[in-house]
């Protein structure tokens, strides 16, 4: 399966340009909870920003100019995909907005915190088709509100 994470604001912003434009340590453990010992793929931005507080089973960065030996490096989200459905079954997409944007038709689940309060921020979650979706849990918190959604298929 396909899962995208994230957590967004108000007005569907994720992220200022270096990192997250809140601080909810209960929220971002239950994120790391989650993509613990998976296979995550992100965009070379988000790599940057997160790769030191993930610990999953393989890191793999979607992008055309980094260079590390921490994770698997491919220039599309196409190819990260087939590497990573190679030798797993759940496939964390971690963001950032680009990849969002591209894997949303590839996503199975989404695993969405939708962060109380106003923030400021510049990058931000795509517009996606609520009717597409089926919320399989929704989750109260004192600072979000973490919903998972399905996607309905078409039989």
């Amino acid at each position: 399966m396909v899962i995208i994470i994230s957590a967004i604001g108000s007005n569907h912003i994720i992220g200022n340009g270096d990192g997250l434009p809140w601080h909810i340590p209960s929220e971002y453990n239950q994120f790391l909870g989650y993509v613990k010992d998976q296979t995550v793929i992100m965009g070379r931005r988000s790599y940057e920003i997160f790769k030191k507080d993930m610990l999953p089973e393989r890191m793999v960065v979607v992008s055309r100019t980094l260079l590390t030996d921490r994770a698997s490096v491919f220039g599309s989200l196409e190819e990260a995909l087939a590497y990573s459905k190679s030798f797993s079954e759940d496939v964390y997409i971690c963001g950032g907005q680009s990849i969002y944007e591209e894997s949303i038709r590839y996503a199975d689940y989404m695993y969405l915190s939708f962060i109380k309060g106003e923030h400021q921020g510049n990058v931000y979650f795509p517009s996606f088709d609520e009717d597409e979706w089926s919320v399989e849990r929704e989750e109260e918190h004192d600072d979000f509100v973490f919903v998972i959604y399905r996607k309905n298929r078409k039989h």
